[in-house]
């Protein structure tokens, strides 16, 4: 086991989820969120603002259920990658994992045949996206244009 897990940390990156996914849902699907993602209920519909109630049942949920909290975000919400990434290292620090040395990583790159995947870029560009932070803008990393190549045909 490496490192401990940083709550305080963990418990900022959920709250600043919390910041999108009050502008996401309506104050009716606020209790049914709060239960899919691991939170205690909210205050009641009269008691603030939609993220004033997604925080205070935030600051009511026990550090022992962040990273639960923060598995059920990761596995049902849309984040944008670098948040995404740096949610998934606070939970995965600490964690058990497999080193994978540099030459063998490169000896999978060499054999992994991409063809199929590239045929596709917007979904390859997508599942690179789901892995990596690619950038403010990854679709326009290869290009201006996704859109295969035209065949060119030669006048004989």
């Amino acid at each position: 086991m490496g490192e401990q897990m940083d709550l305080q940390r963990l418990r900022g990156l959920i709250e600043g989820v919390c910041i999108t996914l009050y502008q996401r849902y309506r104050h009716e699907d606020l209790p049914a969120l709060c239960e899919r993602l691991g939170l205690p209920s909210p205050p009641p519909k009269d008691q603030g603002t939609k993220h004033e109630r997604l925080t205070a049942s935030l600051g009511v949920c026990p550090d022992d259920r962040l990273p639960h909290v923060a598995q059920a975000v990761l596995d049902s919400e849309p984040l944008i990658a670098p948040e995404r990434m740096e949610l998934q290292d606070v939970v995965w620090l600490g964690g058990d994992y497999v080193e994978v040395p540099g030459r063998t990583r490169r000896e999978l790159a060499k054999e992994l045949d991409l063809s199929d995947h590239i045929k596709y870029p917007d979904r390859f560009l997508t599942l690179l996206g789901s892995l990596w932070d690619l950038g403010e803008d990854e679709f326009t990393l290869w290009g201006p244009t996704l859109a295969p190549c035209a065949p060119t045909f030669s006048a004989t």
